[in-house]
């Protein structure tokens, strides 16, 4: 099965529910920290390990998640990995943009119609999906 990590600030878990319910029916697995929990264990460990497990790198830049120390950490890690990164950028957020992610093409995130982002995410996997040798090697 293909693997996505989704880096996100809790506070977006709402999107990042949607979305995971979305890439299942793409036969695509959500790695979301969240979601495996590992009660004594480093928690930036399991991190590390997730993104080392994915293809793509999902991140969430919301006014929330351009403030998140984590989802800053998440980034620097998956571009070290050399993953691909697919940047969810909401307006408002665009001008404050981090650095490993200038540059980039993204994904608009709107947060008065979340539908249309969650569609165009999975658009753009399933046609990396299609497109991708590596992407469809990993699944």
């Amino acid at each position: 099965m293909c693997r996505v990590f989704i880096s996100h600030s809790q506070e977006d878990n709402w999107f990042v529910e949607h979305l995971n319910k979305m890439l299942f029916l793409l036969d695509i697995e959500a790695l979301v920290a969240e979601y495996k929990e590992e009660a004594g264990g480093e928690l930036w460990d399991k991190i590390e390990r997730m993104i080392g497990k994915s293809y793509v790198v999902i991140i969430l830049l919301t006014i929330n998640g351009i403030k998140s120390e984590w989802v800053n950490r998440e980034i620097t890690m998956a571009k070290t990995l050399g993953k691909k990164l697919i940047p969810i950028v909401e307006s408002g957020v665009k001008d404050e943009i981090a650095l490993p992610l200038k540059g980039l093409e993204y994904i608009p995130f709107l947060k008065e119609n979340p539908i249309e982002t969650l569609e165009k995410i999975c658009f753009r996997l399933r046609d990396m999906k299609k497109n991708d040798l590596g992407f469809s090697m990993n699944c």
